[in-house]
This record gives structure tokens, sequence and C-alpha cells, in this order.
């Protein structure tokens, strides 16, 4: 065996040693130059399926009847053109706003307009030899239409030492919803796709999408969502309980203690800027049998955040008095 191997090995040296070699490798180099040559030359035939996309549909109308979304067209060319029309990405576009008008009705793309646009896909000496289908039609129908909200469903929690600056803005507020009339009469309003902001320190914009319920439309289809916010610190201010108005009556009212202690969030760009007269303590007129009244807070400022008060509540006695002639008060009396 291995004699027969080194005989045949010795018998192949001395022929790639030997000019019958060469001149056999010239022979297959020029077989496949003329192969090469002949089927660049060669025109051929393939299919290819090309999709179809509709466009300009009012947004107030529904296509009842779709037109086939793809044409499976035949076309012939050579060479490498044949490579590179098998090769490229075609999409049929049609645009229908001429074509839908009125409540209701039907429309029809002709073989011509159909064939125009596919030949227009086409490049070098490439030729349409069939398609399928020849003819585009389908119907639609006008939907009713509706103005609601736009409510977004997720959670938004800020970084440690943050807080939000309001609620997230939505742009737009509302979108259009189209449908029959007995199925948007229970709808109230538009949600967006459940996302969660987690960490957040600074101001962003993204875009959300949005849920449309079965058998509507809705337009735009995504809303525009922007949050704010920024690095908070407490401040704690003192202020005097202001008390209701009781001169009509020719009463006074006394709170012990006089004063609260009001504890708020507030962001670092807005500390210097709070003032005393951004926030308003008070009670109110109190009811029959109650012995404390809750302290209550109001603020100016938007950018006072998670207010606290202290005391929560406090002790009340309220005085009457009698006026002299003068309009003074000439005695009083006091009543818890």
């Amino acid at each position: 065996m291995k004699e027969l191997l080194r005989r045949c090995w010795h018998a192949i040296r001395r022929f790639v040693r030997s000019k019958d070699a060469l001149v056999y490798l010239l022979f297959v180099l020029l077989a496949t130059i003329m192969w090469i040559t002949n089927a660049f030359s060669t025109r051929r035939e393939i299919s290819l399926i090309i999709p179809v996309r509709y466009t300009h549909v009012p947004d107030n109308y529904i296509l009842t009847s779709a037109p086939s979304d793809h044409i499976r067209i035949s076309m012939e060319d050579e060479g490498i053109d044949l490579y590179r029309n098998r090769h490229r990405n075609y999409e049929l576009t049609f645009d229908l706003s001429g074509y839908i008008t009125g409540e209701e009705g039907t429309f029809t793309l002709v073989m011509d307009e159909v064939r125009t646009a596919i030949v227009q896909q086409l490049t070098g000496d490439a030729g349409l030899v069939a398609f399928s289908p020849e003819i585009l039609s389908g119907s639609y129908t006008r939907q009713h239409e509706k103005e609601v909200p736009i409510v977004y469903t997720g959670k938004i929690k800020p970084a440690a030492q943050y807080q939000l600056c309001g609620a997230p803005l939505l742009t737009p507020e509302s979108a259009y919803v189209y449908g029959t009339e007995e199925a948007l009469q229970a709808l109230e309003y538009i949600e967006t796709a459940l996302t969660d902001f987690e960490g957040v320190q600074d101001t962003f914009t993204t875009r959300l999408p949005l849920l449309t319920p079965p058998n509507l439309r809705i337009h735009p289809d995504s809303v525009r969502i922007r949050v704010v916010a920024e690095q908070f610190t407490e401040r704690a201010i003192q202020r005097p309980i202001a008390t209701p108005d009781m001169a009509e009556s020719g009463q006074l009212m006394h709170l012990f203690p006089s004063q609260a202690t009001v504890t708020f969030r507030v962001g670092t760009a807005w500390f210097a800027k709070v003032s005393e007269q951004d926030l308003e303590v008070y009670v109110e007129m109190p009811t029959d049998g109650t012995e404390h009244l809750p302290v209550r807070v109001k603020s100016r400022n938007p950018h006072i955040t998670h207010i606290r008060v202290k005391p929560a509540e406090v002790e009340y006695l309220i005085e009457s008095y009698e006026r002299d002639s003068d309009g003074g008060s000439a005695a009083s009396v006091s009543a818890d």
C-alpha cells in the first residue's frame, strides 16, 4: 500500500512539473472565463414578492376591506443587475387620499397604475414579465370621533434627596379616538403604556406609546412626557397662627400656643427665595364640643412641598366683650 501511494505521488509531481500541467490549467482558466461571461450575458427570469403600503388614509376613516399587502412579480434581467435586483429592498407605496371621500365607498388601483409603480422600482435593463394581483381594491367607511384626555399610568420615583417638580407634563394632553358611536360612549380616557421611571434626578423628556382600545383608532399614537426633578433641602419657619375674625359677634379667640413651626421641602435653587409670607398658618371656627383646633397651612409658593406643622392642634379660649358708647370694649368675659 505504501509503495502504491509513493508511485502515485511521484506521478503527480512529474505531471505538475511538465508542460502538460500548464496547458491544462490554461484551458481550465479559459473555460471558467467563458462560463462566467455566458452567465452574465444571458437574460434570466426570477420571481420576487414586494410589500405594499397604503398611506394618507384619513384618521377618521377605516379600511373595512383592505387590499393585498404584497404583490408577486416576475422579472428578467442579466448579469450583475439580476443579482442586484434580487437583493434590493422593494416597497410599493400608494397614496389613498384622492380615493377616499364621502361616508363610505370602494376604491380601485387599476393595472396600469400598479404596473407603473412596479417598473419605477426596477433598475438597469430589468423587464417586468408579469405581476399578481393586477388590480388592488378595497372599501372604507367613516368613523365617529371623540377627543379624550391622556393619562400617564406609570410611577415616577425620584432619587434620594430629589423631588418631583409637579406632575409629569404630557404633550399633547388629549388624543382623538375613532370608532363606532357605541364604543366611544364608554371611553373616558386613553392610557399610556405602563412605564415606570426610578432614580430620577434631572429633567428628561421621552415618548410613550398609547394603548389603543380594541376596534378603535387613535391619533396621535404616542405622547411626549416631560419629568422635572430637583434636589431639595428642608427648611423650618415659625409663623403666628391666625384666628377667625369674630369682631361682629363681640368675641375674640386666643390660642395656646399662638405660634407654630412649619417644616417643608424646597428645591435648593429656591431655598433663599422662600419667605414667611409664602405660608399662611390658621385655625377655623370651632364646632360644638371641640376642645382642640387643628392647625392648617396654606402655601402660596408652588415650590414648597411635604409641609408639616407643629403643633398639629392647639387649645383655644373665646373671650366675649361689650362695647362702650365710643366703640371700645368696656368689659370682657372669658368663655371656653
